[in-house]
């Protein structure tokens, strides 16, 4: 039978604590902001999280990492699917010699925080416990122990209250300056991403976190810097221009 609680009135970092202690095994649906996760107990381990965001697959963040690229990402998968492969992608990366075990490794354990951080940072929602499901084989095992993954979480969460107070308002549209048309040196992939993204017009923060497959930390990062170099900067949304 399934325990179904509110957000309200349950702390995750206490039910994972509570399900970790417990030695208890299945899996805790969490259901908010718009987003769905899921993270899989074996007994008391947190052995996998998934979600439906998709900036958080693990293909995508190996890209956004630069461990990957876009053409590797499509054979992984298309072979995958065609084939029937039940593996975890990681694995047939893996095997394909496309990533090494410390990149697979490092890129889950940012997917796992990341994750953590967005159900611990949700003001509201829903949990469902269902005892004794098991994860699915196609999805990626995490190494961190629950207590080291609350506690990067919970540091992630502050990081994006600090991030958030530094960017401009979400409703606010961001444009290329004239140092952002000509910009040729090499970026991180983040940067690139809003580079090219602002060059098909002005974009809220809002517009580009719904349009880009990145998450926000990596966003706001991103944003902050090319802010902070000239690169682009904000419009009030009276039509007033100004510098970030």
């Amino acid at each position: 039978m399934a325990t179904i609680g509110e957000l309200t009135d349950f702390a995750i970092p206490d039910l994972i604590a509570i399900l970790t202690r417990r030695e208890r095994s299945g899996r805790l649906t969490i259901k908010a902001a718009g987003e769905e996760f899921q993270l899989y107990f074996d007994q008391g381990r947190l052995v996998r999280i998934t979600s439906s965001d998709l900036s958080l697959r693990l293909g995508r963040m190996l890209v956004r990492q630069n461990l990957l690229n876009s053409p590797q990402l499509l054979d992984a998968l298309h072979a995958q699917r065609t084939n029937g492969d039940t593996r975890p992608l990681g694995a047939i990366l893996l095997e394909r010699g496309w990533i090494t075990e410390a990149d697979l490794e490092r890129c889950i354990e940012e997917q796992a925080i990341e994750a953590v951080a967005r159900v611990i940072d949700a003001e509201s929602g829903f949990f469902v416990w269902d005892a004794g499901v098991e994860a699915p084989l196609a999805s990626e095992p995490i190494s961190l122990e629950p207590e080291m993954l609350l506690r990067a979480a919970r540091e992630r969460t502050e990081a994006l209250k600090m991030l958030r107070k530094q960017l401009p308002a979400p409703d606010t549209p961001l444009f290329l300056t004239q140092n952002g048309r000509t910009e040729t040196e090499s970026l991180p992939a983040p940067e690139e991403m809003v580079i090219s993204a602002l060059r098909g017009g002005p974009r809220t923060l809002e517009e580009l976190r719904s349009q880009m497959a990145l998450d926000e930390l990596s966003l706001s990062i991103a944003v902050l810097s090319l802010c902070e170099r000239g690169v682009i900067a904000s419009r009030p949304v009276s039509g007033v221009a100004r510098r970030v």
